[in-house]
């Protein structure tokens, strides 16, 4: 959010209509939320946090044809996440963070359907995913302002989008000021943690 202020702040807005601002989102919120929705769906495509798919054996004795392609009789497969969701013949600039990809009458496909695998190998706790980092992002954005740091020089301070390069992915540490949107919401928040 801190790269994307226009992203966190149509998100607010959204928030703000909906539920007003001194309540934190519910789950049972989040079917009103479509600019939420498509953000957490930028968030999975932008950045994945499983770029490369988990390897699978094609247990077959015989080989095998998709889309023209050989498969090997128990060939090794590993699907590439990160060039799936970063093809430009079907995310439109896909080095760009749009949540907006998602609404609308055109969307781009749900990438949904690549993270969480294919097939009888898909990961069964897709909906217990979505709901739970849904319900994360809205809920920060309800209750807080997400921005930079300010420099001696009085100008904001922007960390690097730097990511692990590991199996699973996630952004290396940053600094960032968590600012709570109502003294309401500050409350609320407190007293969820204790």
């Amino acid at each position: 959010m801190l790269h994307y202020p226009e992203v966190q702040r149509l998100a607010q807005e959204e928030i703000d209509e909906k539920l007003g601002k001194n309540r934190l989102p519910t789950s049972s919120d989040l079917d009103f939320l479509p600019y939420v929705e498509a953000l957490y769906k930028e968030v999975l495509r932008w950045q994945p946090l499983g770029p490369i798919g988990i390897p699978h054996r094609f247990g077959s004795d015989t080989d095998d044809e998709y889309k023209g392609m050989r498969i090997p009789a128990n060939a090794m497969v590993i699907a590439n996440i990160w060039n799936m969701l970063q093809d430009p013949d079907i995310y439109q600039s896909p080095e760009n963070f749009n949540p907006s990809r998602y609404l609308g009458t055109n969307q781009e496909p749900n990438p949904e359907d690549v993270v969480f695998g294919f097939g009888r190998r898909r990961c069964p706790g897709i909906n217990v995913a979505r709901s739970s980092v849904q319900l994360s992002i809205a809920l920060t954005l309800a209750a807080y302002d997400i921005t930079p740091l300010v420099g001696e020089d009085g100008k904001p301070i922007l960390p690097q989008l730097e990511y692990t390069n590991a199996t699973i992915r996630h952004p290396k540490p940053f600094r960032c000021n968590m600012v709570p949107r109502s003294e309401k919401l500050r409350e609320l928040i407190e007293d969820m943690l204790l």
